[in-house]
């Protein structure tokens, strides 16, 4: 796409990612998720793994990796088996995927090109799965999700990783003591765009009306305040790279579930209507 085609919000975000991936090219992806008998179902990220893991059947299955940023999530896809496409907004992310999934043997696996999510250069019902990681929040829901519904087989599934909005968080959040705690401006350090913002629960009865919802995991309850902690260097949160206050939070779901929620992110899992 030429950058006349891009509306303000895509240039913006365009322009961000080619900044941000310049000063974070990962040298490495962590396949720990798929690999070994570990399972760390109390991680969004980790789930997602789990959930894609779960649909895999054959290697000719196609998979989408819907704003595949630097790669990392399409290396994991295509040492599960998939045969993985991903695109993102940004050129630099494309580059630095395309340079990752070659140091980890999956290039002739794996395919990317730009293209933004409201817009895609696939034809109707070419995927067996697509995965949006962290994706939804940064677009147009509407259309994005238009596009994905198209390009995904019947019976086909999608599933995405948001950050949601919780009203009875989220006013705190975005108090003066919060915003001064923890700035919410654009910002490379803290990995915050100029336009993204969190899904609202219109935008979840949007997916719902659009995908049949097979299952809607909630996380992150109390282990929302890693982000402050981080801030002020603590690291008694964590065990072995795993966050105690996530390992918390499911069991505090468990044994409570309305308390669901209260989860500031959300993985659901999506079949083609």
């Amino acid at each position: 796409m030429t950058s006349a085609a891009f509306t303000d919000r895509q240039a913006r975000e365009r322009t961000y990612y080619d900044q941000f991936v310049q000063l974070s090219i990962p040298e490495v992806a962590s396949l720990d998720a798929i690999r070994g008998e570990e399972r760390r179902s109390w991680n969004p990220y980790w789930h997602i793994a789990t959930v894609v893991r779960d649909y895999y059947r054959s290697p000719s299955q196609q998979l989408l990796d819907f704003g595949c940023g630097p790669g990392s999530y399409a290396v994991q896809f295509a040492h599960i088996g998939y045969e993985v496409t991903g695109f993102d907004i940004s050129e630099g992310n494309v580059q630095a995927a395309q340079a990752l999934a070659k140091r980890y043997g999956v290039a002739e696996r794996t395919h990317f090109n730009v293209s933004t999510a409201e817009q895609l250069d696939y034809p109707s019902s070419t995927f067996d799965v697509v995965v949006g990681v962290d994706i939804l929040h940064h677009v147009d829901i509407p259309r994005a999700l238009a596009e994905c519904q198209r390009v995904l087989k019947p019976g086909g599934v999608a599933i995405f990783k948001e950050p949601i909005e919780v009203p009875i968080f989220d006013r705190l959040r975005n108090s003066w003591l919060g915003r001064t705690l923890l700035p919410k401006d654009a910002s490379m350090d803290r990995h915050i765009t100029h336009d993204e913002k969190k899904l609202t629960a219109a935008d979840l009865a949007h997916i719902a009306a659009t995908y049949q919802v097979v299952e809607e995991r909630r996380f992150r309850v109390v282990s929302r305040i890693e982000a402050f902690i981080a801030a002020g260097g603590h690291v008694w949160c964590t065990l072995n790279g795993a966050s105690r206050l996530e390992m918390l939070d499911e069991r505090l779901l468990r044994v409570c579930p309305p308390l669901r929620v209260l989860g500031g992110n959300v993985v659901l899992t999506c079949r083609h209507r």
